[in-house]
């Protein structure tokens, strides 16, 4: 976890905040059933979860991240959710959240970062092997 200059925490998915970041989730992917998040986020895929917390421990971002080997990039950084929902510092959060998945892959020696553009089919994506694979979707950061 780290800490940043505005005093946001940036770390991974906590199993305390899992209902807590709910919210956040299904603000963007309204389809999305606490029972379906509480079974993905409390699962396997937790460790691909990143939250920006403020000082009173409510959640302000979530992202979900995963290196994934991409048949034409290589290690890929996929970001599959980048999601901040703040009334203030929402230009801060974002950019400490940016800076702690752009150290996770440089760390994890990936040469991209894919930010998928963000809709409420993302949540049924997620484990889509052939819709990771293509090179149509979202946005692609060199690194």
């Amino acid at each position: 976890m780290t800490l940043n200059n505005c005093g946001f925490v940036i770390g991974p998915l906590q199993e305390d905040q899992i209902d807590r970041t709910y919210v956040i989730a299904q603000a963007a992917m309204p389809d999305l059933t606490l029972d379906s998040w509480r079974r993905v986020s409390g699962g396997s895929e937790r460790h691909n979860f990143i939250v920006a917390t403020d000082t009173r421990g409510y959640s302000r971002g979530l992202c979900h991240v995963r290196l994934e080997e991409h048949p034409i990039a290589g290690p890929l950084f996929d970001v599959a959710i980048f999601i901040v929902i703040s009334p203030v510092h929402e230009d801060e959060i974002a950019a400490a959240l940016f800076t702690s998945i752009e150290r996770q892959a440089i760390d994890a020696k990936s040469k991209y970062l894919r930010f998928w553009t963000l809709q409420p089919a993302i949540w049924r994506l997620l484990d889509d092997q052939k819709f990771r694979h293509r090179w149509d979707h979202g946005v692609i950061y060199q690194l």
